[in-house]
């Protein structure tokens, strides 16, 4: 197939998500398979997956025929049933798995399509809570500036990073207040912590106070943000975000659409946080990306006063992605890779301290199998450093065999969960070739 296939141009007739009309002219990668950790593209050349299919999802690495499998199963013993006033064994079996493992005292879930689905699905149940509790002018939601909770519908009101997805498609339903991120990097309070006494949590409740408490619905974060790069905040933070919530009867949902199934080490990214949440999310990492689904985990509490979830996608609780998750989890566990994810990115992550002695190099961070390198073009004052020479690395390193991405001012890596040292080792060699010679090309 490779030998038949050229890169994607302008004579194509689909259409990529962002990605300019410029890069097709000058031609489009074209990924013809994968296997483990590698990915082979048109001209048959191999690259280390350094993000786990770019968007992260690929938690199992590539060519698990035990999925495909699954999938083909449950395909031919029934393919399809509707979400609604009927149910299906995979979609109980999946609920039934992830109440065992899931955060606090999550334990209801409903399954969507992907991440989006599951972020604009949280959005609606925060509503209906508080809809049949009388609190029917409930409607705000908080995010935070840089996060990124998926671009569907009401859901997209949550965006606050990438900004041009969100402003294109303006006006929006109303509802959506921003706070500030904990991005102590670049604290955008101008504050340093711990002498800061965490001012972007505690502000939250300034926001509330101003936008009218009786109005907010929820709160929307992710344990660890994306947005600036693998950012794990504070230890502070989420537990005076959870105090005010609970102050102003908000619902607080996290976010575990990446953090999910192994990704930092743990099942979940909320076991680094110390708080319970009323809702979670999830996609990605639950079918490794090898079929669409997404989910929204909340307690009893959040379901006790719904008499109806007047919501339905033609494709919730699909059996076969819920045949695929089962399998998914299972192997997850059997191979240990929860603990390959905490143990390998303890490995990488001291890889990547190596890479101080740069001049560019600002701040080294991770938790788990998900790492970032925040680059600066003064160490002192963390002055921002251009988008450009971050591009230009990823494709240094791309040249050189791994694939990576960059996010925010920081080339972020999240590999798939069973990656081992020797592969680390190599990526570390290509980074420290692509940094060195764009230092070299920038004159510093």
């Amino acid at each position: 197939m490779s030998e038949q296939v050229k890169k994607m141009d302008e004579t194509s007739h689909l259409i990529l998500h962002r990605t300019t009309k410029d890069e097709i002219r000058q031609g489009v990668t074209v990924i013809t398979r994968g296997e483990g950790i590698r990915v082979t593209d048109q001209d048959g050349k191999t690259y280390i997956d350094l993000d786990s299919g770019v968007t992260r999802p690929v938690h199992l690495g590539y060519g698990r025929k035990e999925l495909a499998q699954a999938a083909y199963d449950q395909m031919c013993e029934l393919a399809y049933f509707t979400p609604c006033q009927f149910a299906n064994v995979p979609a109980m079996k999946l609920a039934d798995q992830l109440a065992e493992i899931a955060p606090g005292e999550i334990n209801k879930f409903t399954f969507e399509c992907d991440g989006s689905e599951a972020v604009e699905s949280a959005m609606k149940l925060a509503k209906h809570y508080h809809y049949f509790r009388g609190d029917k002018n409930r409607y705000k939601v908080i995010s935070r500036r840089g996060a990124y909770h998926g671009v569907n519908g009401i859901g997209i009101r949550a965006l606050g990073t990438v900004m041009p997805m969100r402003q294109m498609m303006e006006p929006l339903a109303p509802g959506s207040v921003f706070v500030e991120s904990p991005y102590c990097y670049r604290c955008q309070h101008n504050l340093r912590y711990p002498d800061c006494n965490m001012a972007c949590a505690r502000d939250i409740e300034r926001i509330i106070e101003f936008e009218g408490p009786e109005l907010f619905s929820m709160f929307i974060g992710e344990p660890i943000m994306q947005g600036f790069g693998a950012y794990l905040p504070p230890p502070e933070y989420w537990p005076i975000v959870r105090e005010i919530c609970d102050k102003y009867g908000i619902l607080m949902v996290i976010d575990e659409v990446i953090c999910a199934f192994g990704r930092t080490g743990k099942m979940f990214g909320t076991e680094h946080l110390n708080v319970k949440p009323d809702m979670i999310t999830m996609a990605k990492g639950i079918t490794s990306g090898y079929i669409p689904l997404g989910a929204v985990g909340c307690t009893d509490a959040v379901m006790e006063p719904i008499d109806v979830f007047m919501h339905l996608h033609t494709y919730g609780n699909h059996p076969v992605s819920c045949a695929v998750a089962i399998k998914s989890l299972e192997i997850l566990k059997e191979e240990k890779l929860v603990e390959n994810s905490a143990a390998m990115g303890e490995y990488f992550l001291e890889g990547l301290k190596s890479f101080t002695k740069h001049p560019s190099v600002g701040e080294i961070r991770g938790v788990g199998l998900w790492t970032a390198i925040d680059f600066t073009t003064d160490k002192n004052t963390h002055a921002p450093f251009p988008l450009k020479n971050l591009v230009s690395m990823v494709n240094r390193a791309k040249d050189k065999g791994v694939i990576t991405k960059c996010m925010g001012m920081a080339l972020e890596f999240a590999p798939p969960l069973n990656i081992g040292k020797d592969d680390i080792d190599e990526v570390i060699r290509v980074l420290e070739e692509a940094i060195t010679e764009e230092e070299r090309e920038m004159g510093l």
